[in-house]
């Protein structure tokens, strides 16, 4: 009779209580896996916004260094007009010039051609602003044309500046070759430095940041 209850005993199942904490203790684990891995996911989400900025960021600046480094003269004179202009209710650095390195996407059309190729930044659609490259392929510069069409090289700029500077280390905020400066007048500058900060979503008190120095291969 002993062995009888006892077996009818370890068969009767849970108790209500026992549910309860085992519920309890599943439900501890599930938030603890849930709260890991919603920590994962926003750490890829940040990682994938850092590649993202960096990418474009890489490809604007390298591509205004090749531009750059393929300054071109035409006749006697260099063609470059760099300053700033307005975008929305802001200002940005713009930059025009004439360059041997024209982008073709017509594979019929020559590439490394003479092209007046200019820098500068859009509002969007959305509020936001996109610097942009322009190229236009022409038997002689036109520094006085406005730029048009082009493509997006990069998106969410904060900030974009350029700094010039002569043979002798001196900077300046702008710089024109057509100018009747001395120091500028037909002269390239000796180096251009630009500065390009892109919103970061992520925390908007530390933008993304990057520079680049050009050193111009060109002499008067």
């Amino acid at each position: 009779m002993g062995k009888r209850w006892d077996m009818l005993r370890r068969g009767r199942g849970f108790t209500l209580l026992e549910v309860l904490i085992a519920v309890f203790i599943l439900g501890i684990v599930l938030t603890t896996v849930y709260a890991a891995y919603s920590g994962v996911l926003s750490m890829i989400r940040v990682l994938d916004d850092d590649a993202r900025a960096y990418r474009m960021a890489q490809t604007a600046l390298d591509r205004l260094g090749r531009d750059l480094s393929s300054l071109q003269r035409f006749g006697d004179s260099f063609v470059l007009r760099g300053g700033e202009s307005g975008a929305g209710s802001r200002s940005f650095g713009s930059l025009i010039f004439w360059s041997a390195a024209h982008l073709s996407f017509d594979e019929n059309a020559p590439s490394n051609a003479p092209a007046m190729i200019a820098y500068f930044v859009r509002e969007d659609d959305a509020g936001g602003f996109t610097l942009w490259r322009s190229d236009v392929a022409s038997a002689g510069p036109q520094p006085d044309a406005d730029a048009e069409g082009g493509v997006i090289l990069c998106e969410n700029i904060q900030a974009f500046r350029l700094k010039y500077f002569d043979a002798e280390g001196r900077e300046s905020e702008s710089w024109d070759t057509q100018a009747t400066a001395e120091g500028q007048k037909g002269k390239p500058p000796r180096r251009i430095q630009a500065e390009l900060a892109l919103v970061n979503k992520n925390d908007a008190e530390k933008p993304y940041r990057f520079s680049i120095r050009v050193f111009l291969p060109v002499k008067k």
